[in-house]
C-alpha cells in the first residue's frame, strides 16, 4: 500500500481582495500558515509522496517569502514531491517552474506534453503534465494507456471535467479520458468547490486549501489517499483532511416586523449562534422579511455590534410594514410624504421604486426621531 496527500489550488500570495486591509494581511498570512501545517501532517503521518495539482500560486509573479517558505518546506519534507503548473502559474520562461530552485525530492511537470516519472521501490508510476500558458485546449493523456498496467499508475494534472462547453480553455478532460488512460489514481486541480465522486471513479479533485470568497463555502483542505494494487485491481482509499484556518459561509434572516437595530442585531447574533458559526467564520448574511416603516437598518453599525465570528458582511433586502390606504388618506405629515412619492413608489421601473421606497423609508425614520447612527 502506498499512502499520498493530495493538494492544489492553494494559490498563495492570493490577495484576498474582498476583504478590508488588515483582515486580508491576516488571511494571505494564515493562508501560509495553513500550507505549513499541511506539510507538517504530511510528515507526522508518514506519507510516500506529496501531489501538488497546479495552482500553487495565485499568478506568475510570487513573492520572495512565499518561494523561501515553499522552497524549505518541500525540502524538509524529504519525501517525493510532483507538481503540475495550472492557469494561474504556469511554466512559462523565465518562471520559478523552469528553473533549478527546488531540492532534489521535488519534480515539475513543467511541459505541456505528458511524461512519467518511476518510483520503483514502491512499483509506482506518476505521469502527468503541465500549463505553459494561461490557456490548455489539449487533453494530452487522450489516446494514450499507460505503460504498464501492473504497477499503481497515477496521473496529476490541472483539468476542468466540470465545466461542459465548447470553449473550455482549461484541459478539458473527461472520465472516459482517464479510464482509457488506465491509471489507479487520478489527482485533480482547477475546481474548488469538488464533487463528492463515487467509490468506482479512479479521479478526485482536492479543492482549494483555503477558500478565498462566499463562493468557496464550507472547510477546505486536501486529501490523503491509500492505494493497494494485488493482482492487477486496485483498492482506492480518499480521505478529506481539512487545513484551512477559517470557513465562508451564508446565510438568510427573516426578520418579523422588527423595531429597531437592536432587534436586527438579537436575530443576526441568533442565527449565528444556531448555525455554530465561531472565530473561524466569515460570514455573509441577507436581512429579509419585514421592518417597522421608521426602522432603516444601519448595516455598518449591525455588523460593528456583532461579535464571536472572524468577519461579517450584512445586506438589507427587508421591507418595511406599510399600509397603503391608510397612508393615503393620513391627513399628517407621513401621509403627506407618501402622497408625494406616491407615483413613483407605483412606477413601471424597478430602479426608481426602490428609490422612493428607501426616501419614505428615510423620512419615516427622520420624523420617528430614531438617530441616523
Amino acid at each position: 500500500m502506498i499512502k499520498i496527500l493530495h493538494t492544489g489550488d492553494i494559490h498563495l500570495d492570493s490577495p484576498f481582495s474582498g476583504l478590508d486591509p488588515r483582515s486580508a494581511e491576516i488571511r494571505k498570512n494564515e493562508l501560509r500558515a495553513a500550507f505549513t501545517s499541511m506539510m507538517t501532517y504530511a510528515k507526522m503521518n508518514n506519507v510516500d509522496m506529496l501531489l501538488m495539482a497546479g495552482d500553487i500560486f495565485d499568478s506568475e509573479y510570487v513573492s520572495n517569502e512565499t518561494l523561501i517558505l515553499l522552497r524549505r518546506e518541500l525540502a524538509n519534507f524529504g519525501k517525493p514531491v510532483f507538481i503540475t503548473p495550472g492557469n494561474h502559474d504556469p511554466a512559462i520562461p523565465g518562471s520559478v517552474w523552469k528553473k533549478d530552485y527546488f531540492s532534489d525530492n521535488v519534480h515539475v511537470f513543467n511541459k505541456p506534453e505528458l511524461s512519467s516519472f518511476d518510483l520503483d521501490d514502491i512499483g509506482t508510476t506518476v505521469y502527468g503534465f503541465g500549463f505553459s500558458s494561461k490557456n490548455m485546449t489539449d487533453v494530452p493523456v487522450r489516446g494514450r494507456s499507460v505503460s504498464d498496467p501492473g504497477r499503481i499508475n497515477i496521473l496529476l494534472c490541472h483539468c476542468d471535467m466540470i465545466t461542459n462547453t465548447l470553449d473550455n480553455t482549461c484541459c478539458p478532460m473527461t472520465a472516459d479520458d482517464i479510464n482509457s488512460f488506465g491509471v489507479d489514481y487520478a489527482a485533480l486541480g482547477h475546481i474548488h468547490n469538488p464533487p463528492s465522486g463515487s467509490a468506482e471513479e479512479k479521479w478526485c479533485y482536492c479543492g482549494c486549501l483555503e477558500p478565498r470568497g462566499f463562493d468557496e463555502p464550507g472547510p477546505k483542505g486536501a486529501c490523503l489517499v491509500e492505494i493497494s494494487k494485488k493482482d492487477g485491481k486496485s483498492d482506492v482509499l480518499v480521505k478529506r483532511v481539512r487545513f484551512s484556518k477559517r470557513r465562508y459561509e451564508k446565510g438568510e434572516v427573516v426578520l418579523q416586523e422588527a423595531e429597531t437595530q437592536s432587534d436586527v442585531i438579537d436575530a443576526v447574533s441568533t442565527y449565528l449562534t444556531e448555525h455554530k458559526f465561531g472565530e473561524d467564520a466569515i460570514v455573509s448574511i441577507k436581512l429579509k422579511g419585514t421592518v417597522s416603516p421608521a426602522l432603516v437598518i444601519n448595516t455598518a453599525y449591525v455588523s460593528r455590534s456583532i461579535s464571536g465570528v472572524f468577519s461579517i458582511r450584512i445586506t438589507d433586502e427587508t421591507n418595511p410594514i406599510l399600509d397603503f390606504d391608510a397612508l393615503d388618506s393620513d391627513i399628517g405629515i407621513k401621509g403627506e410624504v407618501y402622497r408625494q412619492l406616491k407615483s413613483k413608489l407605483k412606477s413601471e421601473d424597478k430602479h426608481e421604486r426602490e428609490l422612493a421606497l428607501r426616501a419614505l423609508r428615510y423620512a419615516f425614520n427622520a420624523l420617528s426621531g430614531d438617530k441616523a447612527f
